[in-house]
């Protein structure tokens, strides 16, 4: 008998449509904001959301990390602008396929 998912599990599976191979990649995603590769703040938050204290919809909508989450993404944006094309599509393809990965391992 399988346990059932933890809220924070969940909240992973429906951001990302039921595809356990993206919740999987945003789990180690927010694994390693708490580890603190960002700084203390974003730190905070992710062990927040992993500990379910909070979910990342509260946490986008707050004053407190909102505008911290739209800095950094701005950041992203602007550095993916400046990547080759054949680039950013090999690192999408390369994405994808460890989704795809993580996901069948599960089945």
């Amino acid at each position: 008998m399988t346990q059932p998912e933890s809220q924070p599990e969940q909240q992973f599976l429906e951001l990302t449509e039921g595809n356990q191979g993206l919740a999987k990649l945003l789990h180690a995603s927010l694994a390693q904001l708490r580890d603190g590769v960002a700084g203390e703040d974003l730190q905070e938050m992710a062990r927040d959301v992993l500990a379910g204290h909070t979910d990342l919809r509260q946490i986008a909508a707050s004053d407190a990390y909102g505008g911290m989450l739209l800095d950094h993404y701005q950041r992203f944006r602007e550095w993916e602008q400046t990547i080759d094309p054949e680039e950013r599509q090999h690192m999408a393809n390369q994405a994808a396929d460890l989704a795809a990965d993580l996901d069948t391992r599960d089945q």
